[in-house]
């Protein structure tokens, strides 16, 4: 499942479009790509979420 990971770093957003993986201990998630401190807009999510999937 890909979605998109909003990080708080000392009060600032940054967004990044996560993959969740299992391995042995459970289910990881692997950041795939980093998309900014901008919140990216539907659009723009449902294109990254298409490509990624």
């Amino acid at each position: 499942m890909v979605f998109i990971r909003e990080k708080r770093i000392k009060g600032k957003a940054y967004y990044y479009l996560v993959k969740s993986v299992r391995e042995h201990a459970g289910v990881r998630q692997k950041i795939i790509q980093y998309l900014g401190s901008e919140k990216p807009s539907e659009d723009e999510i449902r294109r990254l979420k298409r490509r990624d999937s």
